[in-house]
């Protein structure tokens, strides 16, 4: 059941990028004019109007007057697909708001882009809304049904989504497609988990493989045609039953369901981390990892070990917000030879996003371009922070093992160069991971980041932002 009005009421954005209702006159007067019987009631059956709507914006010569213009049709259906889009993203933002921080205004300028012209100008361009429109078979599904897939595998809406760490595939779809030996590969060179472990979990995805994506194969050879669900009670104790028969192993159906959900999160992370998102770390104390690794020659080892710490913080610091300096000018460099103005707003954008905490589309509005996208474009951040740790590494592990010289001797130094190496590499991805996150929350954290204080302190003192 619809509100009837969604069939002439197109929902749009403005150039602004703030969301309007559009009502469009004369879709009303050919709905009104076809559906007498609905156009006053407040509830409809949306599958005959969306059957006979296509039908006549597809085939014109069966519409009931030869005075309609299929057009209207097309703009009927158009205005419903836009209510939809709306809805899909509304349901994103209440599943990943308090998470990820995601919101409905930053998706829709990604999906949201029919502006409801009745006579379009020849452009090769087709908004999301006509695409969903022109792939659409009311004999296989609801129009609702359709734009809501359609939304959530936009290319650009899942490129937002990778970046904040959120991958909107079911666990299940993600066992069915990984191999086992995939999966081995996965978890011994990217989680260095033991060879048993990788054993252990590569026999559960047999499991799940010989039962639940069998008859999932099975089902859709009939025609069978629905998303993975999760499996039965009866297919984990076939599992169960699967493990000891064929392997040997005595594993309950209960433990079979919390490895597979284990394996699952682990491929998700991983798939998420090769588009391009981020990889959760666990925190560590990397003060003192730095700390054991330098071994004091000098009796007094307590005293110095605690001017040595001082000493690295110090350095940190300086390299810190040396190599911020030297990224954000080089940035700045690159966009003054497109224009002048590029790179003012490149500046701007990363004070209020870093320094205030605004949203990408606040300060679209602010800097006077159409959507969110453009500012995520031009701040460009993932390429930043990767730019800030590469050289970050390279100016910090010399200047460690320089004055690493005062406290210990040369041959120890030359024992551990690697590690020192690996142990600052640890610390300044730390530094980078939490800069991330919090650009994924940015308008829900009353604290900073290091990354973002150190950022906010010289574009204030080198660019007077």
């Amino acid at each position: 059941m619809a509100t009837v009005s969604k069939y002439w009421k197109l929902v749009k954005l403005e150039s602004s990028g703030q969301r309007k209702i559009s009502e469009i006159a004369s879709a009303k007067s050919f709905f009104q004019s076809v559906f007498p019987e609905w156009a006053t009631r407040t509830d409809i059956s949306d599958v005959e109007i969306q059957q006979k709507l296509t039908q006549w914006y597809r085939e014109p010569e069966t519409l009931p007057h030869p005075n309609l213009n299929s057009i209207n049709a097309q703009l009927c259906l158009l205005c419903y697909i836009s209510w939809q889009i709306e809805q899909v993203c509304l349901n994103l933002e209440a599943k990943y708001r308090d998470e990820y921080g995601v919101s409905c205004s930053d998706l829709l300028p990604l999906v949201l882009d029919e502006a409801g012209e009745i006579n379009r100008k020849n452009t090769a361009y087709q908004s999301l809304a006509r695409q969903i429109l022109e792939s659409f078979d009311s004999q296989q599904s609801s129009l609702a049904t359709w734009t809501n897939r359609r939304v959530k595998f936009h290319p650009e809406l899942n490129a937002f989504l990778l970046e904040r760490g959120i991958y909107m595939i079911s666990n299940w779809a993600i066992l069915n497609d990984t191999r086992p030996k995939q999966l081995e590969r996965i978890l011994s060179e990217v989680y260095q988990l033991t060879p048993l472990e990788v054993q252990g979990s590569s026999h559960i995805l047999s499991s799940y493989h010989s039962v639940y994506r069998c008859q999932r194969l099975q089902q859709r050879q009939t025609g069978f045609k629905r998303r993975c669900q999760p499996p039965t009670s009866e297919q984990y104790e076939q599992m169960a039953d699967f493990l000891k028969t064929q392997l040997n192993l005595s594993i309950s159906a209960k433990i079979v369901d919390q490895k597979l959900e284990e394996i699952a999160t682990q491929l998700r992370d991983y798939r998420i981390y090769v588009r391009g998102g981020k990889f959760p770390i666990k925190p560590i104390e990397l003060d003192e990892k730095i700390d054991q690794l330098i071994d004091i020659k000098y009796s007094e080892k307590d005293d110095y070990q605690e001017e040595f710490l001082e000493q690295y913080r110090q350095q940190f610091m300086a390299c810190l917000d040396a190599t911020i300096l030297q990224v954000t000018e080089q940035r700045c460099k690159q966009f003054k030879r497109k224009s002048l103005e590029k790179s003012e707003q490149f500046l701007k954008a990363l004070s209020l996003f870093h320094c205030r905490g605004e949203s990408m589309g606040e300060i679209a509005k602010k800097l006077g371009l159409k959507a969110q996208y453009q500012v995520t474009r031009l701040l460009n951040l993932k390429e930043f922070r990767a730019d800030v740790r590469q050289q970050l590494l390279i100016q910090l592990r010399d200047r460690i093992l320089e004055f690493a010289k005062n406290y210990t001797d040369t041959q120890s130094l030359k024992n551990i160069d690697q590690k020192v190496e690996e142990a600052l590499d640890e610390q300044i991805n730390q530094i980078i991971q939490e800069a991330e996150s919090e650009s994924h929350n940015s308008q829900d954290n009353s604290t900073k980041s290091l990354f973002s204080q150190r950022l906010c302190k010289q574009l204030d003192c080198q660019f007077n932002c």
